[in-house]
């Protein structure tokens, strides 16, 4: 009976003792089963995060071709062809003034007159005189034919009348004198003449520009004077007047070089005035075109990301920013010429690309497009 209770006793301890065993190893096996699910879920998890990362929103601009010049810039002064000042030609009282400062003047105008009831008198006496005098002349002339007087009659009747010829003639140019006239055309600078007082002669009344001769007058870097020559076209603006330009031109090139400065002198001349103010003596801005280049690819200047001597820009290429290495050749003030790897109607990030990654998401933000773009039918880029 004992022995039969101690088997199943043992019976029972080993059936407990696997079936332990069993469950534990069970245990584990699910364990290691369900740890691998979870770490690639983690790895979507993040993955995915990363492909729905928010955009970033950018303005941008679409790439366009046009013409773009090289050219060489200089700062210089105005200055005019024309410059003089009218001095009175005879003392006297002035008596009207008939121009003020700034305004414009034709050769042979009226400025001012003076008081001349001397100067009067003196032509009509000098004009009667002549007129007397010729009339004894025809008379003698009509007896040297008739060989009533003899040569030397006829030559002294003859020379009185020259004689009254030039007195009339001086007294003419005494009355003139008391007319201030302009002696080019332009625009009056300055004015000294008043009204009720009396001058002396060469005394400065009046000084006169012509603004329609303006150049300016520009030190160029002796390495370009194989490319510098008459004709040249050029651009001349002033910052004292924003947004206004004068179309120019290279008028002189002098053939010497300065060696002391390495430059030579060239002479560029307004070609035609716009109706906007523009003078003698303002500092200006010389543009001196070379050369021009016709279907150049155009990108903003806005665009350009400088790292190091290295300038990229970004395009937005299926709602990512591209970075691109930019190429130039010629630039102005508001482009730069793009010689590779940009294409016309290529979208160029202008705005919010200072931080911006290569392949990062970006929008298109729609106010910003239609600015550019002149259109409220923009749309956005993908946004990954």
């Amino acid at each position: 009976m004992k022995s039969w209770i101690s088997a199943v006793l043992l019976l029972a301890l080993s059936i407990t003792f696997f079936g332990c065993s069993n469950s534990s190893d069970s245990e584990k096996t699910s364990a290691s089963k369900g740890a691998k699910p979870r770490a690639e879920a983690k790895e979507e998890k993040q993955e995915r995060a990363a492909r729905i990362r928010p955009a970033v929103p950018v303005k941008v601009s679409e790439v366009d071709e046009g013409t773009i010049t090289s050219s060489l810039v200089f700062d210089s002064v105005l200055e005019t062809e024309s410059s003089v000042e009218i001095f009175a030609e005879t003392s006297g009282l002035i008596l009207e003034v008939h121009v003020e400062e700034g305004d414009r003047v034709v050769a042979g105008q009226v400025l001012a007159l003076m008081e001349n009831v001397e100067e009067r008198v003196d032509a009509e006496e000098a004009e009667a005189r002549y007129e007397h005098q010729k009339a004894n002349f025809k008379r003698t002339e009509d007896l040297y034919e008739r060989k009533l007087i003899n040569q030397q009659e006829y030559d002294n009747s003859k020379f009185d009348l020259e004689q009254m010829r030039l007195r009339f003639e001086r007294a003419k140019i005494q009355l003139e004198n008391t007319i201030v006239r302009s002696t080019v055309s332009g625009v009056v600078t300055e004015r000294h003449a008043q009204a009720g007082r009396r001058v002396a002669t060469n005394r400065v009344l009046f000084s006169i520009m012509n603004l329609d001769e303006l150049f300016a007058n520009v030190n160029i870097p002796g390495q370009h004077m194989l490319s510098i020559e008459q004709g040249l076209p050029a651009v001349i603006d002033s910052d004292l007047i924003e947004g206004v330009r004068y179309d120019a031109f290279v008028k002189l090139v002098s053939p010497i070089v300065d060696p002391e400065s390495g430059t030579f002198k060239a002479k560029v001349a307004v070609s035609k005035l716009n109706g906007m103010p523009i003078y003698p003596g303002m500092f200006v801005n010389v543009r001196i075109i070379v050369d021009t280049s016709d279907d150049a690819v155009l990108v903003p200047k806005e665009a350009i990301v400088h790292e190091g001597d290295l300038k990229y820009i970004f395009k937005v290429q299926n709602g990512k920013a591209k970075k691109t290495l930019l190429q130039e050749g010629y630039s102005n003030v508001g482009f730069v010429q793009a010689t590779s790897d940009i294409v016309k109607g290529d979208l160029v990030i202008v705005m919010g690309h200072s931080a911006l990654k290569d392949g990062a998401n970006v929008k298109i933000v729609k106010e910003a497009v239609a600015a550019e773009q002149g259109t409220t039918n923009s749309s956005d880029a993908g946004q990954g």
